[in-house]
């Protein structure tokens, strides 16, 4: 894993990181997973946080960075402190708000809980407009608008934002499917793709879906895999051509508002370049 210069900036960072996540002990993985679920946490935490939070010792977090190329963890964690003040995050401190609210309304006011739950919403919208990187969308659309035959999969709450997908796309005239796992059928599916498609996965929740699964058996066989995702370490994200992610809130339950907004950011761009 040794290179001649460590990444400079956190893009180059996150997939020098998921480049060799395979290859990580168990605990380098915990490092990476924590560091790449909330970067602006790890940027201002101490080592000695970092690796509590964790599970590990800190020589293990030092040798996490050095690894990545860095000569220790505060030259590493410069990188996560210049993403941090780029991006003026008051997201965390939303969401403690919110959850508070939540727990006091449970069994109260119904319009209280809209209340609640609408503003949760709308900061993780606001969120995802300061998380996602332009040149990763206007991949993604070139990606859309390559593919032969676009297959989407969402299991579970995913399944309405790909439904959200599908729909968008087939009302642009662009030959689709709406992989449907009910009857065992989608992991078939996936493996009849060639590199001509293009496999768009959503997930919402833990790893552990069947369908899901299949994902990394056809990004092997390089056919052009998106994935929507709450993570770029777990194995979806790790086994795409790309992957956008949308920040999980770290509540008991998961908006579906900013999944649906990103989707429909994919759509109207199609339908814009095809004027």
């Amino acid at each position: 894993m040794k290179q001649k210069q460590p990444p400079r900036d956190f893009d180059s960072l996150q997939q020098e990181i998921q480049r060799h996540f395979e290859r990580f002990s168990p605990h380098l993985r915990r490092i990476a997973e924590y560091a790449l679920s909330d970067p602006s946490r790890f940027a201002l935490q101490t080592i000695v946080q970092s690796a509590s939070a964790t599970g590990v010792q800190p020589s293990a977090i030092v040798r996490f960075a050095k690894l990545l190329g860095y000569p220790g963890f505060s030259a590493m964690q410069r990188v996560f402190r210049l993403r941090f003040l780029e991006v003026a995050d008051s997201f965390h401190n939303q969401v403690r708000e919110h959850r508070d609210a939540v727990e006091w309304t449970r069994g109260g006011d119904p319009g209280s809980i809209l209340s609640t739950l609408a503003e949760t919403s709308s900061a993780a919208i606001g969120q995802l407009g300061r998380d996602i990187d332009p040149a990763k969308l206007r991949e993604a659309v070139g990606m859309l608008r390559r593919a032969r035959t676009i297959h989407v999969l969402g299991q579970s709450q995913a399944f309405p934002v790909a439904a959200c997908l599908a729909f968008g796309l087939l009302e642009l005239g662009r030959r689709c499917h709406l992989l449907d796992s009910a009857a065992g059928m989608a992991p078939r599916h996936i493996a009849s793709l060639t590199r001509n498609d293009l496999l768009v996965a959503i997930n919402l929740a833990d790893y552990s879906d069947a369908a899901l699964e299949a994902v990394p058996e056809a990004y092997e066989r390089q056919v052009p895999v998106l994935a929507i995702s709450t993570s770029q370490t777990n194995p979806l994200a790790r086994n795409s051509t790309l992957s956008l992610m949308v920040r999980d809130p770290a509540l008991r339950f998961e908006p579906l508002a900013p999944y649906i907004v990103l989707v429909q950011t994919l759509v109207v761009a199609l339908a814009n370049k095809g004027r």
